[in-house]
């Protein structure tokens, strides 16, 4: 009698827009997603790298004054007012990173305020230089805090450690705030025409008089309004909250300032404050002010509860939460966060210091920091958590948002992004390797990570696929083979200080899991040549090189070597499997297909 001939099947992935999913068993991943990723992004349906990091050289000036320093004549020239007309460069920026903030002043440029080990810092983005602007030791604050707070209002900043008097940046220097103005406080935020800030006690907060109230924008820094209460002023929630940790801001476009009622986040509540402009009518109201809008959940810091649109987001002790799902869902007998697609990172984050926690939406993208850690000078971030909002958009369809994994390569000290009338920026405050504080910026489209020390850098980057069980779910079958289809394959790298390039390959490295097997076994490393760009001097003339593609990758037959002695069966055997891919360098990823036969 004749033998049957193997059964050949395959299964596969066409396209990517789903995003991550890590919150279930990789077999029910759905089809148009993948398990988990590093440093990918999923726009368009293709998984690619994650856009580049670039690392910004700026020019550190220490700012000198003649009154309270020596200086000589080779290092700087000291003018008859004081101010040096030269500025001396420290080696680089070190200290403690309390808590930085973009500036956007009235002319429309963009700055960033730090407070560094108590001393305000001020990054001028369009010049790329950092200046010490604290003059004075009367402006500094206690060094060995490591949390701080900013807020604009108006043209104002107002800077807060908890413990000091508040310092008042007004675009051109600092000074401490008067006796009849904001007292020392800690989150603030700056909500239709008043601040509003917790007081020292974390429990207490307050708002300061509105702006314009006399003919000035100065009068949002005053507290003189004070009939509310009986003449107390303050609100305060209930002790067994937790304390104040964020204050956050829905927008709402029905309004003469685009803002909503102003939300008071603490860990356990999330309280809305819907004040009339007018104080004088406070206490005549007969609705609260002060309400309870959730019961569970609320923010652990207060830098990582941002406004997106309508919602804010922020991170509470079981993930990333939205406002407005956490409300709607609270009927239902689950209240769950909306991060449980990546729910192997959130779970494993150290929640003591998620108060270090920040975020922004930058080109359509939630990145919130994750991965806490500990050091001598201050909480480090070894991963930014990556939400995107627009991973395909056109006039006939829109998908859902969608978590791209998380984006690695820095400490991250704090996210942060700048804006003013003619676009937006992302930046990053992260740790080097010696210590000292970098700035970064996360671009939009770059294709290879660039630091002071090397013009490029290929991105490494990983995804693991969902598990593949060719449709016969409780069948067994072989492991035969697969097919990779990429495009857009960049080689182009950096200058290795010669004459000539490293090399101009993307390097792959494939690795496979059969069913549950807790490790991943080897299955092919090889490299794509695809020259991009222009070979320097030793090219005679120009070319115009461009992105290449293959319409199939294969992978070969798996070795037989490979035996699971835990139930004596051969690797290739299997009911399931799941593939991770690593890349170093550009490509994209259009879709992936494995075979197997019975």
């Amino acid at each position: 009698m004749s033998e049957r001939a193997p059964k050949r099947y395959t299964d596969g992935s066409v396209t990517f827009e789903g995003g991550v999913d890590s919150g279930v068993m990789p077999s029910e991943v759905d089809r148009n997603q993948v398990a988990f990723a590093v440093n990918a992004s999923f726009r368009q349906g293709f998984v690619s790298p994650r856009p580049g990091f670039i690392q910004k050289d700026m020019v550190i000036c220490d700012a000198i004054t003649a009154d309270n320093i020596t200086i000589t004549s080779d290092i700087t020239n000291i003018t008859a007012d004081g101010w040096s007309e030269e500025c001396y460069n420290p080696s680089g920026l070190t200290g403690i990173l309390q808590c930085a903030l973009p500036y956007i002043a009235d002319n429309g440029r963009t700055f960033i305020l730090m407070l560094i080990s108590g001393k305000v810092w001020l990054y001028d983005i369009d010049q790329n230089s950092v200046q010490n602007i604290s003059t004075s030791s009367s402006f500094y604050n206690p060094s060995n805090i490591l949390d701080g707070w900013m807020v604009q209002a108006e043209n104002f900043v107002i800077i807060q450690d908890g413990v000091s008097d508040p310092l008042i940046f007004n675009g051109v220097g600092i000074r401490r705030a008067n006796v009849d103005e904001i007292k020392c406080g800690r989150m603030m935020a700056y909500v239709n025409g008043r601040i509003w800030y917790a007081l020292e006690n974390g429990f207490s907060f307050r708002a300061t008089d509105i702006v314009y109230g006399d003919g000035t924008r100065a009068s949002v820094l005053k507290e003189t309004e004070n009939t509310f209460l009986n003449s107390g002023g303050d609100f305060a929630v209930p002790s067994d909250s937790g304390g104040i940790t964020a204050m956050g801001i829905p927008g709402n476009p029905d309004t003469s300032l685009g803002q909503g009622p102003l939300l008071i986040f603490t860990p356990k509540y999330v309280f809305s404050i819907n004040a009339p402009v007018d104080r004088d009518v406070w206490k005549n109201l007969n609705y609260p002010i002060q309400a309870i809008s959730l019961l569970t959940n609320g923010a652990l810091g207060s830098r990582s509860a941002i406004t997106v649109n309508g919602d804010v987001f922020y991170r509470a002790v079981d993930g990333v939460r939205s406002f407005i799902i956490a409300r709607r869902s609270f009927n239902d007998w689950g209240n769950t966060p909306i991060s449980n697609e990546v729910l192997n990172i959130t779970d494993n984050d150290q929640t003591n210091l998620l108060w270090a926690s920040s975020a922004v939406v930058f080109d359509n993208r939630l990145l919130m920091t994750a991965q806490p850690r500990y050091n001598s000078e201050g909480v480090i971030h070894k991963a930014l958590l990556v939400l995107d909002f627009d991973l395909i958009t056109s006039m006939r369809k829109k998908f859902p948002p969608a978590w791209a994994g998380i984006w690695t390569g820095l400490d991250v000290l704090q996210v942060l992004k700048s804006e003013n009338a003619y676009g937006d920026r992302c930046f990053v405050l992260a740790r080097g390797a010696d210590g000292s504080l970098q700035f970064w910026e996360i671009s939009k489209s770059e294709k290879y990570d660039k630091s002071v020390a090397s013009d490029k850098k290929k991105i490494e980057w990983l995804i693991q696929t969902r598990a593949y069980n060719f449709e016969i779910p409780f069948g067994l079958k072989r492991l035969d083979s697969g097919d990779i289809f990429i495009d857009e394959l960049d080689g182009a790298n950096s200058l290795d200080g010669q004459t000539d390039y490293v090399d101009r390959k993307v390097s792959f490295n494939v690795k496979y899991r059969p069913d549950q097997y807790p490790g991943w076994i080897d299955w092919a490393n090889w490299s794509e040549c695809a020259t991009t760009d222009q070979c320097g001097s030793l090219c005679p003339t120009l070319k115009n090189f461009q992105p290449q593609y293959r319409p199939k990758m294969r992978l070969p037959t798996p070795e037989d070597t490979s035996c699971n002695s835990t139930i004596s069966t051969p690797t290739r055997n299997l009911y399931e499997v799941q593939m991770e891919l690593a890349m170093r360098g550009f490509c994209r990823i259009k879709s992936i297909r494995v075979h197997a036969y019975d």
